[in-house]
């Protein structure tokens, strides 16, 4: 059964096809939101509440504007996030006084290190994106891990593309100056 019909068996009271709903989703929903809390407990009581949040508001998805997993990751984030402020987490800021390499020079300088390998380097990567807050975080991994298109990470976050462009901007920068300290 198609994800069309099987939302139309659900909005004309067949709460049985939201079952198949829920397994074609359940585990990629459960990564996505794991990626944003850190915690397997909580990401899998968010997941619960997303599925929960999405049958209550079925009538309201709209394919036109959004696949339904698109529509169904943007309602994770949301919780996601909602969950993640009511735990107030300590968040380590990656600003300083430095601005980025002024020459090309300074940017190859930084990019290969003094001798590190490839891999040091990426782990300084890892763990400066790490350390981001989770909302910056996520757009980094869906962009650049994911490989969605800043018109769904739109949709999901609730956010205007260029909004989207900015903020992916400014995160690149920070993650630049954090792993050019470390080198």
């Amino acid at each position: 059964m198609s994800e069309q019909a099987a939302i139309q068996q659900i909005l004309n009271g067949n709460t049985e096809a939201f079952r198949q709903i829920v397994e074609a989703y359940s585990d990629k929903l459960f990564a996505f939101v794991g990626r944003i809390v850190r915690q397997p407990m909580d990401a899998e009581e968010i997941a619960e509440d997303v599925f929960v949040k999405a049958y209550q508001h079925l009538a309201e998805y709209r394919n036109t504007q959004a696949s339904l997993w698109t529509w169904l990751r943007s309602i994770a984030y949301n919780e996601s996030l909602n969950h993640l402020r009511k735990q107030r987490p300590t968040i380590i800021s990656l600003d300083d006084d430095d601005g980025p390499p002024d020459s090309e020079e300074d940017w190859i300088t930084a990019a290969q290190g003094d001798n590190d390998s490839t891999d040091s380097r990426i782990d300084l990567l890892n763990q400066a994106i790490d350390r981001l807050p989770p909302d910056d975080r996520l757009l980094i991994e869906l962009f650049y891990y994911d490989n969605q298109p800043i018109k769904d990470i739109a949709l999901i976050t609730g956010q205007s593309q260029p909004n989207i462009l900015t903020r992916l901007y400014r995160i690149r920068k920070r993650l630049h100056k954090e792993i050019a300290k470390s080198l």
